[in-house]
């Protein structure tokens, strides 16, 4: 890993410190996202791909009193996960796994994507294929990803790609095979709370690099994917 490698590994990790979710999600849309998620049963089981720390998975699990795995490819967030299944006393029933996720095989009752489609290419459709396979017949799908909520200039379709808007991304989700139960976007103010909350973090660095760093990233959201650039959330079913 190179020296600039290292100083953009050190920032994200300094900008996560001050984060409960990875995404654009306040703690009343997770609460509601979480009470639209119904186990199957009381042996239902839980998988969240791209897991991170495992915030929303642990919930999920403390809350319908459910077992369930999380599977990420970096050892620290795979740590820091099961110092907080300590903490809520689900330790006992939620594994973490430090893996590429694209390699679980076992299929689950409620399966978890946030913001980690990308983990199968650079559009959705390979991840909700992939999900798809791995959501049990009438089980539920929680994914999260980006969308356009505006047309973007060319600067922002560089730096994020091709992305579909909400409706876009809910007929991929059809195509896929899923039946979509609930879509929606996160509102301006949970991306505004997110992004000061993740510069934040790098700012604590205070060091030349983190501030310059820090500096470019408000400009990019401020002056440029503020509005355009969205965060979908759909909770789907397999038809």
């Amino acid at each position: 890993m190179t020296a600039a490698e290292q100083d953009l590994r050190q920032y994200f990790d300094a900008a996560a410190m001050m984060l409960t979710f990875n995404s654009p999600l306040s703690e009343a849309r997770a609460t509601a996202l979480l009470r639209r998620i119904q186990p199957l049963s009381a042996g239902s089981r839980a998988l969240d791909l791209g897991c991170g720390t495992g915030e929303l998975l642990l919930r999920l699990c403390a809350q319908h009193g459910i077992a369930g795995d999380g599977v990420d490819n970096r050892a620290d967030d795979a740590d820091a996960a099961r110092r907080r299944a300590t903490a809520l006393g689900v330790a006992d029933r939620v594994a973490f796994h430090t893996a590429d996720a694209t390699t679980w095989d076992r299929p689950a009752d409620i399966v978890l994507n946030v913001g980690a489609s990308h983990i199968w290419g650079d559009s959705p459709a390979p991840a909700l294929a992939a999900l798809h396979s791995l959501t049990s017949p009438f089980g539920t799908l929680l994914f999260g990803d980006g969308v356009y909520e505006a047309a973007p200039d060319a600067a922002v379709r560089e730096a994020f790609g091709d992305l579909p808007d909400l409706a876009g991304l809910a007929r991929i989700a059809t195509d896929a095979g899923f039946r979509v139960m609930h879509a929606a976007t996160s509102t301006q103010g949970e991306w505004d709370d997110f992004e000061s909350d993740w510069r934040a973090g790098i700012e604590r660095l205070a060091t030349p690099g983190a501030r310059a760093f820090a500096d470019r990233r408000r400009e990019e959201y401020l002056g440029g994917y503020r509005g355009v650039f969205g965060f979908a959330w759909l909770i789907l079913t397999p038809a």
